[in-house]
């Protein structure tokens, strides 16, 4: 499997927060560091509890 964001392949991927890339922990923890990934993640927390699984995500910034 590779990176969806940067393009490294074997390693460990996780879906991103903003949308449904595939990526990697150095990706990921770029992540955590934007501004609106507090925002992502609330919105994404309140679609689950709301019974939507499938929720694609608020978009990925364009500086990321």
């Amino acid at each position: 499997m590779k990176c969806e964001r940067c393009g490294k392949s074997d390693c460990t991927l996780i879906m991103s927060m903003f949308n449904t890339d595939m990526i990697c922990n150095e990706c990921n923890e770029k992540e955590k560091n934007h501004p609106k990934y507090n925002e992502a993640h609330n919105i994404e927390e309140k679609q689950v509890m709301n019974g939507n699984f499938n929720f694609r995500g608020i978009g990925k910034p364009s500086d990321l």
